[in-house]
């Protein structure tokens, strides 16, 4: 199991170190923390291994700094991820190792105050809590698509937390910049929840909740409480919340409910969008992957898209508008700039082209439908 150096880089002890070579290779993956002191020549391949995160004071070369080209090109034979230097000896690196690092995508990184040991403990705890989410992400994907009796989802279920009660409310968060790192810490003693439990899962956070008793009327504010409560919050993560079940059997749903929920928040950039207040989608979004839904999207979208590019216009754009306006004509105006008429003639436009000299007795329902799948899809979770 490991993390990356970028992951490790985020750590809060880690906070002090600069990157100034090798900056490609921060996806290189760190399995171990290992201190090189006086290693050198054939001994860094009998002391080190793959995978190692090498922390250094460069004791070993303080007399001779142009030692340590030759030391990074055996580091990088062996394969030891990076090379992080505490500069009590030196404050820089030969020009000649910062290029073979960029050439070879080997991090090394510069610091001061934190100590050893400190960075030791925690990149190697971070490994530790890597292992245990991807222990966790396999669980859910077991809960999602094992398919699962009630029975088997509980007993699964209270192997993540021993604890968890039958009521049960999932939210699931994406970030709206970057990516989440999987290493976030959740533990806080004046936030902690017996019976919830944060899983990092597909580049976001599954915040499973159970309770003892609770009713959907007050549910809502609950749950986003909560989620301010372990720093999930609606300025940085997209967020989509499930439907209350009474049954802990019916996690499954829950969680995948979360994941809709969240999908839908992407797509149309909401903060937070609970799977109950989605509308329509709540159909669409479980069966996108259907093939007659993809037969039938395009054959709908097509169209639009090799007209709009042979003839250099912009009807997709203005039916994507034009749906989230809810076919209002003077709205799609003012939000394209453009002229009442010429929306309408682009409307018209498209129905021609879709009808295909047939007449739809349900035009702009038949559009909406497949706008609305359209962005969906094109909005990847």
């Amino acid at each position: 199991m490991a993390i990356t150096v970028h992951e490790a880089l985020e750590l809060e002890i880690l906070k002090g170190f600069k990157v100034i070579a090798g900056e490609k290779g921060l996806s290189n993956k760190i399995t171990h923390v290992a201190v090189w002191d006086y290693e050198i020549g054939d001994l860094i391949a009998e002391n080190f291994s793959s995978g190692d995160f090498a922390l250094s004071t460069l004791v070993a070369i303080r007399d001779n700094i142009d030692e340590l080209y030759g030391i990074v090109k055996r580091m990088i034979a062996v394969g030891i991820s990076c090379l992080a230097i505490k500069n009590i000896y030196f404050n820089y690196i030969p020009e000649e190792v910062i290029k073979l690092s960029n050439k070879e995508n080997f991090p090394i990184m510069i610091f001061s105050d934190t100590f050893t040991e400190d960075v030791i403990v925690y990149v190697n705890k971070a490994i530790n809590e890597k292992r245990k989410y991807e222990n966790l992400t396999a669980i859910i994907d077991n809960i999602l698509y094992n398919n699962l009796n009630e029975p088997s989802i509980k007993e699964i279920a209270r192997k993540i937390n021993i604890n968890f009660k039958e009521k049960n409310i999932v939210a699931f968060c994406r970030k709206k910049s970057g990516k989440a790192t999987g290493i976030k810490s959740f533990y806080n003693k004046e936030m902690e929840e017996a019976f919830s439990k944060v899983i990092p899962y597909k580049d976001g956070y599954i915040l499973i909740n159970t309770f003892e008793d609770a009713g959907q009327q007050h549910i809502d504010k609950n749950i986003l409480r909560r989620l301010e409560w372990w720093g999930l919050t609606q300025k940085e993560y997209f967020i989509g919340i499930s439907s209350l079940y009474e049954n802990l059997g019916k996690l499954n749903k829950a969680i995948q409910e979360s994941l809709y929920a969240c999908k839908y928040s992407v797509t149309y950039n909401k903060d937070v969008s609970f799977f109950h207040d989605i509308g329509i989608n709540r159909v669409i979004l479980p069966i996108l992957d259907n093939p007659w839904v993809l037969k039938y999207y395009k054959e709908m979208i097509e169209p639009l898209v090799s007209y709009d590019k042979d003839n250099e216009t912009e009807l997709l754009k203005t039916a994507v508008k034009y749906v989230e306006n809810n076919g209002d004509i003077k709205a799609t105006a003012q939000e394209l700039f453009q002229h009442g008429n010429t929306v309408r003639y682009r409307i018209d436009k498209i129905n021609k082209i879709l009808c295909k000299g047939n007449t739809y007795d349900h035009f702009y329902e038949e559009l909406a439908l497949s706008i609305r799948i359209y962005n969906l899809i094109n909005n990847p979770l």
